[in-house]
């Protein structure tokens, strides 16, 4: 991989995700941080083995900056090739990622509900063997009678 792959790897794996002034800022750190090291005698190379994946670089700055969705890119293309969801929904649509508060919050509303559904259809469930346990065991003693006389 060259400087120039990680770079651009590393920015997009940023965008969209964190501010423009965050992605500027870690291409800036990472950029000054190889020329140093390429100062201090290392190769290009063995720069970029240490740093490793810049994939997980950004994870880890997606990370510590702590988003949330309170920041969304809407995306332009020169030269379209596809519809994108942005084009489909007017080009105001929010990322949300699974650290995203709203993500978690809805996902912690949906567990409730359903227990909600659930703790509601045991009472009704017990409601009608309530009232309709006796009607059936009546059902039951006048059939078997009606079968035992042979009417």
């Amino acid at each position: 991989m060259t400087r120039k792959q990680f770079m651009g790897e590393l920015r997009s794996s940023l965008e969209g995700i964190v501010s423009p002034m965050v992605v500027q800022q870690n291409i800036d750190y990472y950029e000054n941080y190889i020329n140093e090291q390429i100062r201090s005698g290392k190769t290009e190379a063995e720069i970029l083995n240490e740093l490793g994946s810049p994939r997980l670089i950004a994870r880890s700055i997606i990370d510590a900056a702590g988003v949330d969705d309170s920041y969304a890119q809407t995306e332009y293309y020169e030269d379209k090739q596809e519809e994108t969801p942005e084009d489909m929904f007017g080009g105001n649509t929010h990322i949300f990622t699974m650290n995203s508060t709203k993500f978690k919050l809805g996902c912690l509303l949906s567990v409730i509900i359903f227990i909600f559904i659930i703790y509601l259809l045991f009472h009704i469930f017990n409601a009608m063997m309530i009232v309709l346990g006796p009607v059936i065991i009546v059902g039951l003693i006048v059939a078997l009678i009606m079968n035992l006389t042979g009417r």
